[in-house]
């Protein structure tokens, strides 16, 4: 093999001086070459400019909608009215707002919801707890925890939140997990007060959109609680107290406000119309005489909704970033929208479902007794039931007759058997028993109040009665009469404290005697109760 083919390097057979010469030689000459390359080659070109980055496209409108339900009024489970239909309940409502609306369920944290990217906002005007036995014998709690799994993030405080304690009210805003707001109940003593005060409103935020909710309660929350429950409150004027949660809610960044009132929203109409500048796009309520459809007022939709979970208002707004502050809601469309059964409509939640089930359970266990039957239906604003309840208690605390209210009583009695529970659903008020001795001429004035459900006495002309033995009442005899403490302390109108400051008290809560003499008549379906009420 050729010697410059070997595979040793030949550099190895070289004396150190000769590679060093070597190396020398080589850097003369690349030195001479680099020179004369300066003098040939040109300037390289400059590197071109870098380009500026596309800009980022511009934010595209989104949609937020807000769902708005009437008084919950304990009413969970679908149950038959008097006129043969049944209303949905809250697993059918939340399982339409799922499938309907792609509404995210579950307790909010810090007002925002468990899904990602949530573009719904659950509210409601009040009034939540009672109602059927299912929510009022359980105190509301059974009504908070379900409101909660179905994603609520606020409400108005209704004039009934109250009715079964302060403490019980706190525990149930707990369980629910989201405010009532109330920005015209402010504290005027706060010694009596003991430090209980409610926020006037909350700002939400879905999809960027920022919605300040203000909640406006029910003068009756303070004039009308009974004793105890609304010490050193008092129940503000409400332009001055939309004018102050307004602004506070837009400088808590409201893109658009939404009013929730235990009150008729037409009632503030002029005050809401007046003040152009708190960009309120919504007034929901109840406590109209009827339930109204939506109505449009410059850019405020108002709407009056009833009670349970058969309608809810469906306010769509959207919502344009790129616009300037102030002009980024560009459209709000609202409509009230029916849940309706059958064929085709979205599965019932089963969570729901299952919760309700589990507090059944628990109500039967106590109110499940059997005790009487009715052949047909009392409605609830019939004469009948009015009379089985206060004809019940009359003879049951022997007294010379019985004063109670229309509102009190919040359903009828359905057709078959008549449980402890049922007693519940017809009172579901939270109210002990006091007995009055009032003299004629003042218990005809009481009998007199349009509110009135009484037994022991008819009406004999304007102004006059006569008693169960069909004399006219004598003005100045004095009489025995049964009252709830809703009605003593002032409740409607009556005068009851006043006539008589030191009443009689049982201890004993309203729907005890009407279970009691129920139970004692041992109605059947062959000899029915509604047979056995005179």
């Amino acid at each position: 093999m050729p010697p410059e083919f070997d595979s040793k390097p030949v550099f190895r057979a070289m004396k150190p001086w000769r590679r060093a010469s070597g190396v020398l030689a080589l850097s003369l000459v690349g030195a001479l070459t680099g020179c004369d390359d300066k003098k040939s080659t040109p300037e390289p070109a400059p590197a071109p400019a870098p380009s500026a980055p596309a800009p980022a496209p511009a934010p595209q409108p989104t949609t937020v909608t807000v769902l708005v339900t009437g008084s919950v009024n304990g009413q969970l489970a679908p149950t038959p009215t008097e006129e043969g239909t049944t209303p949905p309940g809250a697993a059918q409502l939340l399982g339409w707002w799922e499938a309907k609306e792609k509404h995210c369920p579950g307790p909010l944290k810090d007002g925002q919801a468990s899904c990602e990217n949530a573009s719904t906002l659950a509210l409601t005007i009040g009034d939540a707890w009672n109602g059927p036995a299912l929510s009022s014998f359980l105190y509301g709690e059974s009504t908070a925890t379900v409101m909660g799994r179905m994603g609520y993030a606020a409400s108005a405080l209704g004039n009934h939140e109250l009715d079964f304690g302060r403490e019980q009210f706190q525990k149930n805003q707990q369980l629910g997990g989201f405010p009532f707001l109330a920005a015209n109940l402010k504290v005027k003593d706060a010694v009596l007060a003991k430090g209980w005060e409610l926020p006037g409103f909350k700002v939400f935020e879905r999809q960027g959109l920022k919605v300040g909710v203000v909640g406006l309660t029910s003068p009756k929350t303070v004039s009308t609680a009974m004793a105890g429950r609304a010490e050193g409150l008092e129940v503000i004027p409400d332009e001055q107290a939309l004018t102050q949660a307004v602004a506070e809610a837009q400088k808590a960044g409201a893109d658009t406000v939404v009013v929730l009132a235990d009150e008729c929203p037409s009632d503030l109409k002029a005050v809401v119309g007046a003040h152009k500048e708190w960009k309120v796009s919504l007034v929901a309520g109840g406590r109209c005489p009827q339930p109204t459809e939506t109505s449009k007022d410059g850019d405020t939709t108002y709407v009056s909704l009833g009670k349970g979970f058969g309608k809810y208002l469906r306010a769509s707004y959207t919502f344009d970033p790129s616009k300037p502050e102030g002009e980024q809601v560009t459209a709000v469309d609202a409509t009230l929208e029916e849940v309706t059964g059958g064929e085709g409509a979205p599965a019932a939640n089963a969570d729901i479902t299952q919760q309700l089930a589990d507090f059944q359970q628990r109500l039967d266990k106590v109110l499940g007794e059997e005790i009487g039957f009715v052949k047909k239906a009392l409605p609830a604003d019939s004469k009948q039931l009015g009379a089985w309840v206060a004809g019940a208690i009359q003879k049951q605390l022997d007294t010379d007759g019985v004063v109670l209210n229309r509102k009190g009583f919040r359903a009828g009695l359905p057709a078959g058997k008549v449980t402890k529970g049922s007693v519940y659903s017809v009172l579901p008020f939270e109210n002990s028993l006091l007995v009055v001795e009032l003299k004629g001429e003042d218990l005809a004035r009481q009998l007199a109040n349009p509110e009135a459900v009484f037994s022991g006495f008819t009406a004999a002309g304007k102004g006059k009665f006569k008693d169960a033995k069909g004399k006219p009442v004598d003005p100045k005899k004095e009489y025995k009469i049964a009252t709830v403490e809703y009605l003593y302390f002032g409740g409607d109108g009556f005068e009851f404290e006043k006539l008589d400051p030191e009443p009689g008290e049982t201890g004993m809560s309203w729907q005890t005697p009407v279970i009691d003499w129920t139970k004692e008549q041992a109605s059947t379906e062959a000899r029915p109760l509604d047979k056995v009420i005179k």
